[in-house]
């Protein structure tokens, strides 16, 4: 009786387990992605350098004459022509030797025709053998030192008068002035530049390359360059020269030119010169964090009805942030572009920007329709 007591006893204890056991199904949650949808674009491999902006031609002006200054026309900011008259420098002592030298060349002139008549007189009585060689030659040598003479004179003539137009410093371009160190009553020599007058038409940006990338770059290429003084834009430059010798820094000097006809851009701005070592257009592009390079395979993953698939891919030009993609997509393909390094080949996920799930609500939506009409 006590046996069959302790095995009901079991029974009821293991029937009361199994009925209060409840099967706990574990459900699973899809990670969650955001993707891109594939479409053709354009992409620029780049590199930049920075430089400061030059005035496409400087002088710096001084006179050949030095002196004290009488008078000028032109001050800092001033705009000039070529050929305009900047500063004069008194002439007063010049004028003066000037006059003496007319004179001296009056006399000089006066005796070398008295030479002359001489000469060719005496050739004459010469020819005739009336008087001897001796003679001659010393009458000869009279006519041709008298010519020295008044060559000499006129030289100097000719040194005065041009020193007197120097005077007058004229603007061998035109420029702005940038600088003006000349005050009237002062005196102006070559010891300093009076003016400094800058060709602003253009500007020009000299930057320093590496020998990696020298060869990439050729006179005539159009470059961007970054002016955030100027413009939000990037302007466009021209590269002009190309130096074939490094200098002491190991670094090619390039120079690019700029047309600055609206003079918005002012010599010394800083400047960054974007080179393009090779571009693309109509090509897929993905940002570069899409792209998995793992165990010497390149892949991204595209979602398909909510599945996660990893597709081998083959790249193209690079660039800071993207990334071509030459081989592996096509045009609508969803490329997952954030949480695909924590998903694997036919995972389920969840896409949760709004763009894709708008698209895909309106596919669906579009799709019902069809269905209505029984298309």
């Amino acid at each position: 009786m006590k046996k069959k007591l302790l095995i009901a006893l079991a029974m009821c204890m293991a029937l009361g387990t199994a009925c209060g056991k409840e099967e706990v199904e574990e459900e699973k949650t899809a990670r969650s992605v955001e993707v891109m949808t594939v479409g053709k674009g354009e992409i620029a491999s780049q590199f930049a350098y920075t430089g400061k902006a030059a005035a496409y031609r400087q002088v710096s002006i001084v006179p050949t004459v030095p002196g004290k200054v009488t008078d000028f026309n032109f001050d800092v900011g001033d705009e000039v022509t070529q050929g305009a008259v900047l500063f004069t420098v008194d002439t007063t002592d010049l004028n003066n030797n000037l006059r003496a030298a007319e004179a001296g060349y009056n006399v000089a002139k006066l005796a070398r025709d008295n030479a002359k008549n001489t000469y060719e007189n005496n050739k004459l009585l010469f020819d005739e053998e009336i008087i001897s060689k001796a003679e001659f030659d010393q009458i000869k040598y009279g006519y041709e030192a008298a010519e020295a003479q008044l060559a000499s004179t006129q030289v100097q003539l000719d040194t005065l008068r041009k020193s007197i137009g120097d005077c007058t410093v004229t603007s061998p371009l035109t420029g702005v002035v940038t600088q003006r160190t000349v005050e009237i009553g002062g005196f102006a020599s070559a010891a300093a530049p009076a003016y400094v007058v800058m060709d602003l038409s253009k500007i020009k940006v000299e930057v320093g390359v590496s020998e990696t990338v020298l060869n990439t770059i050729k006179i005539g290429d159009k470059v961007d360059v970054t002016m955030t003084a100027v413009s939000e834009l990037p302007l466009e430059g021209t590269v002009s020269t190309v130096s074939p010798a490094a200098g002491q820094t190991g670094m090619y000097t390039v120079k690019i030119e700029l047309d600055n006809s609206k003079g918005l851009i002012k010599s010394g701005m800083m400047a960054e010169v974007n080179f393009t070592a090779e571009s693309a257009e109509d090509t897929i592009v993905l940002p570069r964090n899409s792209v998995i390079t793992k165990d010497d395979e390149t892949y991204v993953y595209v979602v398909k009805g909510g599945v996660a698939k990893k597709v081998m891919v083959e790249l193209g030009i690079e660039a800071a942030d993207t990334i071509e993609i030459t081989k592996g997509l096509k045009d609508g393909d969803d490329v997952v572009t954030k949480g695909q390094t924590y998903i694997s080949d036919g995972e389920e996920v969840n896409v949760v920007n709004a763009d894709v799930e708008e698209k895909a609500e309106t596919k669906e939506k579009t799709t019902d329709k069809k269905e209505e009409k029984g298309e």
